[in-house]
């Protein structure tokens, strides 16, 4: 398991970070719902159309328990949860929701586990995954 990388520069325009190279994920495509049904079908005992039928309610009922305020916690994948973003107001009696609730959110922490030697979370989906350049890509320093 691999991601691929290149180096892009720096847009900032402050002396510190002006001209700085740093690395960023290539994407190598995308995966939809169909083709997932269809690899976890050849994985396990389920038809293709069940898995799709058990994302699809997956979704509709994370959606009905979020919307209920509930934390969503699908073990060994991650939370999700629903977050607002507002305005500021001067005094609490003047916050309106219609008027200051500028958005709703739904924001994912994905499971992992704290390393006890250095008190850092492991991500469950960064684990053992490689990092390497783009192919035609002149290396610089690995």
């Amino acid at each position: 398991m691999s991601i691929l990388i290149r180096l892009m520069q720096s847009k900032f325009k402050n002396k510190v970070q002006q001209s700085k190279w740093y690395a960023k994920v290539v994407s190598t495509g995308e995966i939809h719902t169909d083709e997932l049904a269809t690899i976890i079908e050849s994985n396990t005992t389920f038809k293709r159309g069940e898995v799709q039928g058990l994302i699809t309610e997956l979704v509709d009922e994370l959606k009905q328990q979020l919307s209920d305020g509930k934390t969503v916690v699908l073990d060994g994948f991650g939370r999700f949860h629903l977050t607002v973003e507002s305005d500021l107001v001067a005094q609490q009696a003047d916050f309106n929701i219609h008027q200051h609730i500028r958005r709703i959110k739904c924001k994912f922490l994905p499971a992992g586990n704290r390393l006890a030697h250095t008190g850092v979370i492991q991500q469950n989906f960064s684990k053992d995954v490689e990092v390497e350049w783009i192919p035609g890509k002149a290396k610089r320093h690995s």
